[in-house]
């Protein structure tokens, strides 16, 4: 279903399933369990209702900031996303942007910070977010040293090395959207489709 159809489909849609649907289509790769992290911008009153929507479900969510009503929702499996924070390469990298804590609380409330300083003009955007969405860390480096141009591809993420595979992620991450839109637009819940 190509997303302008869905687009419009949401607005003729009750609350509940409308977030689901937002959810279904921000956050498809972290329901059904193939990625660790993802974001999506909400409104207040939205983080309160996918908050009820993921009772039940090993998904972790967070704001990591607010201006006006509107905020960013980080959603993150933990298990899955300290296994890739913590290899060794990821943590020095990080360690170059001041996480310099092990606690992924300490590392979240980091980046909030860091977003809420960007929010208020105090900084520029914190790019390492990418890290914390589970992007490889190459392409994370490549964005960062050409200032987000010259890139080879361009998907759920601007690609810098290993083009091939990545292309087969997006993929899959495309497939996954396709199967958690349709399963929220068949009547299933978010917590009967999240694995």
């Amino acid at each position: 279903m190509p997303i302008q159809e869905i687009m419009k489909l949401k607005t003729a849609l009750d609350e509940e399933t409308r977030i689901s649907l937002l959810l279904a289509i921000h956050c498809a790769p972290i329901l059904s369990g193939i990625k660790a992290a993802n974001i999506m911008t909400v409104t207040g009153r939205e983080f309160f209702r996918i908050g009820y929507l993921l009772q039940g479900t090993d998904i972790s969510y967070r704001f990591l900031k607010t201006k006006g009503d509107k905020g960013i929702l980080y959603l993150y499996r933990e298990r899955e996303l300290v296994r890739y924070l913590h290899s060794e390469e990821i943590r020095d990298f990080l360690k170059e942007y001041g996480y310099t804590s092990d606690k992924l609380d300490d590392m979240l409330e980091r980046l909030s910070n860091r977003i809420c300083f960007y929010s208020n003009g105090d900084a520029a955007f914190p790019h390492e977010i990418g890290i914390f969405l589970e992007y490889p860390l190459m392409d994370v480096k490549g964005f960062l040293e050409n200032d987000g141009k010259n890139f080879i591809y361009s998907g759920y993420w601007k690609v810098y090395h290993d083009v091939q595979s990545t292309i087969q992620k997006f993929r899959q991450y495309d497939e996954e959207r396709e199967r958690a839109v349709m399963a929220v637009v068949s009547g299933r819940k978010i917590k009967d489709i999240t694995v």
